[in-house]
């Protein structure tokens, strides 16, 4: 079997992903701007016998104080992914095959999470490490008649919309001249709601987001009467799957709610540019929250996230852990 840790400048990478369903979070670039954010190193993990593979986007991060490491999935989904149809026993073998390389590299523990619409095999991978069930997310299926789609959306999402229209909104797409107005309510949208470094990007990070998904990656605002930015997400569009990334609404126009505007419309830019399905995603930390609850509001479809975690060196991971009083993974990283 062949076994290997890879960097994102090679070719076996981008060869997997061409024949592989994928998402932005597994793209090379995606995986070393968020390296360069956490202060690690962009790398996956390749594993092939029999016509079949695995790759496992990851950064390899310094434990603190110690001459361990550990890995950590990138920012959002980016699951394993397989490619060659392999069997659960398969799978198996690769994610022995991960624990056995990435305890030789003296990786302490590796954290995923795991792509709700990509989903594998779960019996393989509670052999390894636990698999963790957080709650549910939001997509839409793109292939539905428009009718179902609007009759999926709720009924106050669709008439709010009306209402933004008829009061003189109007939504943009991919004016990046907009990208720093976004940045200033993305910010201020995250101060307002109290969240966490996880959800803190600057300027620095959309600049780069940018530049390393090109094209796959759309800036949509909503402006209002009189062409002030009032709300506006970045989507990304990779192998028919659009997702709603990060976003954001001006203070003056919570109330108003033109983010269902937005959505409606990225809706049908979407189904318009070929994609599939159109992943909205769930509450903070896959809660069920009011922002859950806004999502959906679009569509009565669901999928499961989850996150999984292995421990590859049990000794080191409990000198260094300690006596840990809740479920935080990995608990020497406890903020």
């Amino acid at each position: 079997m062949r076994r290997e840790f890879i960097g994102p400048g090679d070719h076996a990478w981008t060869s997997f992903l061409e024949s592989a369903p994928h998402d932005f979070y597994h793209l090379p670039g995606y995986v070393e701007l968020c390296a360069r954010r956490d202060g690690g190193e962009a790398a996956a993990f390749l594993a092939e016998e029999g016509g079949c593979a695995m790759l496992m986007p990851l950064v390899l991060r310094p434990v603190p104080g110690t001459g361990w490491r550990d890995a950590c999935a990138p920012y959002g989904y980016p699951c394993p992914l397989f490619g060659g149809g392999p069997s659960p026993d398969t799978v198996g073998a690769f994610l022995g095959a991960f624990a056995e390389t990435g305890a030789g590299e003296g990786l302490v523990s590796a954290f995923f999470r795991l792509h709700p619409l990509l989903p594998g095999p779960a019996g393989p991978f509670e052999r390894f490490g636990a698999l963790v069930d957080h709650g549910q997310t939001v997509f839409l299926d793109l292939g539905l008649p428009a009718e179902e789609l609007e009759r999926q959306t709720r009924v106050n999402h669709r008439a709010d919309a009306r209402k933004l229209l008829a009061g003189g909104f109007r939504v943009e797409v991919d004016g990046w001249d907009r990208l720093e107005g976004f940045v200033a309510i993305y910010e201020a949208t995250m101060a307002y709601r109290g969240s966490g470094d996880a959800y803190r990007f600057d300027a620095d990070y959309f600049r780069d987001l940018r530049r390393c998904l090109g094209d796959r990656l759309h800036l949509c605002m909503v402006l209002g009467p009189g062409g002030e930015p009032a709300s506006g997400g970045l989507f990304t569009n990779v192998d028919g799957l659009m997702q709603f990334h990060l976003a954001g609404t001006a203070s003056a126009y919570r109330r108003a709610g033109p983010a269902k505007l937005m959505l409606l419309h990225m809706r049908d830019q979407a189904r318009d540019w070929g994609a599939r399905r159109l992943h909205l995603g769930g509450g903070v930390g896959c809660a069920e929250d009011s922002l859950a609850f806004f999502k959906q509001g679009f569509s009565r479809l669901r999928a499961r996230f989850s996150t999984y975690r292995m421990v590859l060196l049990p000794g080191v991971y409990r000198e260094l852990a300690g006596d840990p009083d809740d479920d935080f993974f990995p608990a020497y990283r406890h903020p």
